[in-house]
């Protein structure tokens, strides 16, 4: 599931990314077409999944005496992100809130790797105590902004990052994903600047 899943994120990574001098591999040197004005593929349509937000598929039952939970907590640092993310969705407030400031940095540090995790999660439905049933992709999105808007009062950095990706992602998937990172990012710092 790892080596797929890391040949899966280099490949996405190769489209949107390009080889050197933002040139892709299948495009010839002599191309002047910006490499932000071509579209990247679409995930094809299938009946599995390439990755699971299901806690069970991680033997992961969200309390502190299942040993998977523990070793989670105990490593956020270090585990997979698909691990992180099963985690966040499973435990409790108390328990994720170092867990979604850990993924909040994995984002700052490395957008294009959690961008691709959270396209290749594909329209995966998570459905929250207190909340409708949504995209896991779009929870983890409001999680991310609102820990930027919340926790660190909205930073340049975190304006900076979604700036890069939009030059990166001018469409497509990822694309839509920017648009939820900064609309929940706006309302997060609404909702925090009328609450002080």
């Amino acid at each position: 599931m790892k080596k797929t899943l890391s040949i899966l994120l280099i490949m996405l990574l190769l489209t949107a990314c390009g080889a050197k001098d933002g040139v892709s591999p299948s495009q010839p040197d002599s191309d002047p077409a910006p490499q932000a004005s071509r579209a990247l593929p679409e995930l094809e349509e299938t009946d599995w999944e390439a990755l699971s937000t299901d806690a069970a598929a991680f033997g992961l039952s969200g309390g502190p005496d299942d040993p998977n939970f523990e070793y989670i907590f105990s490593h956020m640092d270090t585990v997979p992100l698909d691990q992180l993310v099963v985690f966040i969705l499973t435990a409790d407030g108390a328990y994720s809130e170092g867990a979604t400031d850990e993924l909040y940095h994995r984002f700052l540090e490395a957008p294009h790797k959690v961008l691709a995790y959270l396209v290749l999660l594909d329209g995966q439905i998570t459905e929250l105590p207190g909340w409708e049933p949504m995209p896991a992709a779009e929870i983890v999105c409001q999680f991310i902004a609102t820990t930027d808007a919340v926790m660190y009062g909205g930073t340049e950095e975190f304006a900076q990052t979604l700036s890069a990706c939009r030059e990166s992602y001018p469409e497509g998937p990822a694309a839509e994903l920017l648009d939820i990172l900064e609309r929940e990012h706006a309302d997060a710092l609404e909702r925090s600047q009328s609450e002080s």
